[in-house]
């Protein structure tokens, strides 16, 4: 009979555990993350998405121009912080980016592109996202810097594991789709600048 009294309490010792486990996880996970504070939030506005969708369209029409022309010269997309925001929210609402995404927040900061938003991928979650974006021989290299979810801050070997595998997609994305050489991407004072030579 001891025995089996010895068996219940290790198990029932080991579900408390486990509960108490879950229950920090999920303290840690779901909490909130990191944000810029004090910043006022960014409005997301349909005029915002149209702006900035009107911008590609006109740069789309310059390069072709350009080419047709067989002149080599500088193309920029300038992209402010309403417009990036309204747009991924608008994408997310069109389910484009493969999870539901809400309360979308992209500043451009010295250099830095800092990203918060709420994800349901089974749970709501807080992200916040800091990185660094910079153009070597054409392509576009993004380097992240902090990456939190919820309290938790994500350690950057996974990271950078993440990041191959979605620079890779982006790699192709930007070959298929512009017919520029990209040249440089400023992040500075609420604007993020493309810039970039007509191939």
């Amino acid at each position: 009979m001891q025995a089996v009294r010895t068996i219940f309490l290790f198990f029932g010792a080991v579900f408390a555990l486990l509960l108490i486990a879950i229950g920090i996880v999920g303290y840690l996970v779901t909490g909130p993350a990191a944000r810029e504070v004090g910043a006022n939030a960014i409005p997301i506005t349909e005029e915002a998405v149209q702006s900035l969708d009107d911008k590609i369209d006109v740069l789309e029409q310059e390069v072709d121009a350009a080419i047709a022309r067989g002149e080599h010269r500088l193309h920029l997309l300038i992209i402010t912080e309403e417009e990036a925001t309204s747009k991924i929210q608008a994408l997310s609402d069109e389910g484009e980016t493969g999870v539901d995404i809400d309360h979308i927040q992209i500043r451009f900061i010295d250099g830095r592109v800092h990203a918060f938003a709420k994800i349901d991928v089974v749970i709501s979650l807080q992200v916040s996202l800091q990185a660094e974006i910079e153009v070597n021989d054409g392509e576009v290299e993004i380097k992240v810097v902090r990456f939190n979810v919820g309290r938790v801050s994500i350690p950057s070997t996974l990271i950078d594991q993440v990041m191959r595998a979605v620079m890779g997609r982006v790699h192709e994305r930007l070959e298929a789709d512009i017919d520029i050489e990209l040249e440089q991407i400023t992040v500075e004072n609420g604007q993020m600048i493309v810039a970039g030579i007509t191939k």
